[in-house]
């Protein structure tokens, strides 16, 4: 799996390289590099058009799918053409089927994680399937909370599926989440509140908060020790 980000990406870009930059490597490279799609967060807030894609090399690039834009300097110089970015918001979303070809093992383990909608896959008879990325080994989500299953919300299986720490912080019922962003919100289960900019009515903070407290992973929230 590569890691980086490929040199079209970067501060000067010549034509060589442009030339070498075939529609086909950018598929690779859209499937298999280190990249984050993230909706409803930043500047993608609230539009459901918009996607932020932060790269293996720590870029942030604005994807609009909507009038078909990238802010990466590849697309700058190729402007009729789809970037890696542009196709990975596709894939990621299930906007676009992954080809039947990729080896699921050669996709970015991030692949899908952090938007609403699931990938899709291309198969034989032509059509397509629902793609997860659930740990395969793990079958009874009531062995293991944080295992996803098929019924979950896409939010639930964020909840899951990221690393997230939870830690009790005062009675009754407010709780610190640490979340894989490196910040940190309040969640009070009792006011169904969090502090987080998420406006749907249940974040993914929220939701992880309650399997924690569910599966006597952390304080219940009058303070009492598990088992207690």
């Amino acid at each position: 799996m590569a890691t980086t980000e490929s040199r079209s990406d970067a501060s000067s870009i010549d034509e060589s390289e442009l030339e070498e930059a075939g529609p086909n490597s950018r598929t690779v490279r859209a499937l298999t590099e280190v990249m984050t799609v993230l909706d409803s967060i930043g500047r993608a807030r609230n539009a459901d058009d918009l996607f932020l894609v932060n790269s293996g090399s720590g870029s942030e690039y604005l994807v609009d799918t909507r009038i078909g834009s990238c802010e990466c300097k590849w697309k700058q110089y190729n402007p009729s053409e789809e970037c890696k970015h542009q196709k990975r918001v596709a894939f990621a979303t299930g906007e676009r089927p992954i080809p039947q070809w990729v080896d699921d093992a050669a996709l970015d383990d991030q692949f899908g994680l952090h938007v609403d909608d699931e990938p899709r896959k291309a198969v034989a008879d032509g059509g397509v399937m629902q793609v997860r990325f659930d740990d395969g080994s793990v079958t009874s989500p009531a062995e293991e909370p944080l295992a996803v299953n098929s019924g979950d919300e896409p939010r639930t299986k964020r909840a899951k599926q990221e690393d997230i720490d939870v830690s009790f912080l005062a009675k009754p019922g407010r709780y610190e989440v640490h979340s894989a962003s490196d910040s940190w919100y309040k969640v009070d289960v009792l006011e169904e509140t969090c502090s987080c900019p998420d406006v749907a009515e249940r974040c993914k903070h929220r939701r992880r908060v309650e399997i924690e407290i569910e599966a006597d992973r952390v304080p219940r929230p009058d303070g009492k020790l598990p088992n207690a």
